[in-house]
């Protein structure tokens, strides 16, 4: 009898240590989706279930960690602290498995990497040549996306490294580390008769006065510039005659007059100028107002990383941070 009961208490334990791993999860999953009811579709669990893991969680640490505020959820401080330290741990138990078949040489080696163009097709270009001539049994997937759009690739595990801007104002999710790479001083450019360009130091309001030619909302320079309005006063001060990503089509408005264009070095860098076109420009350092654009590498913490994703996260940080 003492062998049975000694038995059915140990096997009460695992269940207990069971439980409370499906809890902590319930509960990083909920902060990341935002709902129960996207947490449990992601877990495939009923919504209640999922409810019910949290409760418990709650109960088992004695805070309250969610508090619902009619349609919307929020996790409350307790409920941020514990998820961000909990967040490393299940992506470490979510991705032992696939390091395990990866060690065992069971599965095809993938790198999926998410950056804007700009990046793409400046920075990362010889880190990319240097990694194919090393890593030929890689196959390896560049996936062409703004800052916001990239983190949310990395965020929805459809990207295993993701390389964006960082502008003032963005917090990067707890579970990711962030990497600082380069630094980039934000710019104008315009046509040289563009009464804008004479100007020695332009204001803020200098620049508000102008159409402006900008990147698109999920890029980084423009959440960079949004906040920066926004946190001036002077949202309804901005007159945007184009929204482009392209580097060719907004300098190719800016030499007609349309307006003034925001840009950074590697965009600059990414598309060559024709030198005829480049003569009419006039390229003005405008850090003074916008501050600059830092670029960073984010990978998931905690997550046992598989070597060849390693290898290619090393080799760009040594080459461009």
């Amino acid at each position: 009898m003492k062998a049975k009961a000694r038995a059915a208490v140990t096997e009460e334990r695992h269940y207990f240590k069971e439980v409370r791993f499906r809890q902590i999860r319930a509960l990083v999953e909920t902060a990341r989706c935002g709902s129960f009811a996207e947490a449990s579709r992601q877990l495939g669990m009923a919504t209640p279930s999922v409810w019910r893991q949290v409760r418990a969680l709650e109960e088992e640490y004695g805070v309250s960690l969610v508090v619902a505020r009619g349609q919307e959820l929020h996790l409350t401080g307790d409920g941020e602290l514990l998820a961000d330290l909990a967040g490393p741990i299940v992506e470490g138990f979510d991705s032992l498995r696939r390091v395990f078949a990866d060690r065992q040489g069971k599965t095809e080696r993938i790198l999926r990497v998410a950056a804007p163009a700009t990046v793409l097709n400046s920075s990362l270009r010889e880190p990319v040549a240097d990694y194919q001539r090393t890593h030929a049994n890689v196959k390896l997937s560049l996936i062409d996306a703004p800052s916001r759009d990239a983190l949310t690739l990395l965020a929805e595990d459809r990207a295993d490294l993701a390389i964006i801007g960082q502008p003032e104002g963005m917090e990067v999710p707890a579970r990711f580390e962030a990497v600082p790479l380069a630094r980039f001083a934000f710019q104008a450019v315009c046509l040289a008769t563009n009464p804008f360009a004479a100007i020695r130091k332009p204001t803020l309001r200098d620049l508000l006065r102008q159409p402006l030619i900008l990147a698109g909302e999920a890029s980084s320079s423009r959440m960079q510039f949004d906040h920066l309005v926004a946190k001036a006063g002077l949202a309804d001060r901005v007159n945007i005659c184009l929204t482009a990503n392209n580097l060719a089509l907004i300098l190719n408005y800016v030499a007609i007059g349309m307006g003034v264009a925001l840009i950074t070095r590697p965009a600059r860098e990414a598309t060559p100028i024709p030198p005829e076109l480049e003569q009419q420009l006039v390229f003005r350092d405008l850090s003074h107002i916008l501050g600059h654009e830092q670029v960073v590498l984010l990978h998931p913490r905690g997550r046992h990383e598989l070597s060849h994703v390693r290898s290619f996260r090393e080799r760009v940080v040594a080459e461009l941070g």
